[in-house]
Order: C-alpha cells, then structure tokens, then sequence
C-alpha cells in the first residue's frame, strides 16, 4: 500500500478539514514544532493527541493549534521551513529514548495529498 493510501485512510477519507499542529507565538512569527532538528513535522489528527503529545514531552511555552489545510500549506512551503518530513499523529510511545512513529510522508507527497484533497 502506498504512503498516500495509508494517509488517506489513516486520516478518515476526505472529511478531515482541520489538523493540529504544535506551536508558540513569543511576540514574534509563529513558530512550529519541528522533530529530529527541524526536519520532521508532527501533525496531529485531534487536538487530545497534540496536548497528549506535548504533556509527554514535558514541552512548555508550545500548545496544540488548531491549523486548516491552507494553513499547512502555507507552514510546508513556507522559506524557513526545513521540515522535509510529515508524521502524522507521532506514537506518544517511547524506546529507547525516542519517540516512536506512526505514519512518515515526505513533505512533497504530503503536500499533494492534501491539495489534490481541496480540489
């Protein structure tokens, strides 16, 4: 099964319209959390998954934002965005020190898969 077909059911079919995203706004720009030193982007299904996520992480300053597809478009092209992966809903399971994943795209298949969703 391709990574687009296991996001597309992962993610409920087409009915999702909004995700959540780990960020902080210190009188500045928003910024995202990003995992492994920018390179991967945690996205979250529902915000009890990103507030789970970072209550794990013992994270403070950062809080679960509700973001549209538009929005994440916009945080994946943007120019200071490093991330060149997306893990969907990361497993708040920890081995050896790492966080486990679920579901890694890169950035350029996520992006496809979630504008070919809007038209």
């Amino acid at each position: 099964m391709t990574e687009q077909r296991k996001a597309y059911r992962w993610s409920g079919g087409l009915s999702r319209s909004s995700w959540w995203l780990v960020a902080r706004n210190n009188d500045g720009p928003l910024e995202v959390l990003t995992l492994d030193g920018g390179s991967t982007l945690p996205v979250f299904s529902g915000e009890g998954e990103a507030e789970l996520f970072l209550w794990l992480r013992e994270t403070h300053g950062w809080e679960a934002r509700e973001s549209s597809a538009e929005e994440l478009v916009f945080v994946l092209s943007g120019l200071s965005s490093r991330a060149g992966l997306v893990n969907l809903d990361p497993s708040t399971e920890i081995f050896d020190g790492r966080f486990a994943s679920s579901l890694d795209l890169s950035r350029e298949d996520f992006l496809e898969w979630i504008v070919s969703r809007s038209l």
